[in-house]
């Protein structure tokens, strides 16, 4: 998957924001809807991967209604869309709608990560 350097640039700006110890672990942030159900769902899952993986897995959320320039950069048609990023800040990997930990932690995996 491909995103232009102004996408990649402005998405970790808004990331350096939320949290300033992005580059230092792995990541999983939710663009998300303050309306959506499936938003709420989602960040049960997140708030459990947060609190059992601490320290190794770094989570994030980030309202689209607060920062609506990121739906139309990551061209976001359904929440949630999750972006994940390696320990450099690099997007690996982007994914929509409710995701299980198992599937969240799988992501992860597959890009190396031992938790």
């Amino acid at each position: 998957m491909k995103f232009s350097i102004k996408v990649v640039v402005s998405v970790m700006l808004v990331l350096l924001a939320v949290s300033c110890s992005y580059a230092a672990l792995p990541s999983v942030t939710m663009l998300s809807l303050k309306t959506s159900p499936a938003c709420a769902q989602m960040q049960k899952i997140l708030t459990y991967i947060n609190n059992q993986y601490s320290g190794r897995i770094e989570t994030n959320n980030i309202y689209l209604e607060d920062n609506p320039e990121l739906a139309a950069q990551f061209n976001v048609k359904h929440v949630p869309t999750l972006v994940y990023m390696d320990a450099n800040g690099r997007i690996i990997a982007i994914e929509v709608g409710y995701k299980t930990a198992d599937r969240v932690l799988a992501v992860f995996r597959k890009m190396g990560v031992k938790y």
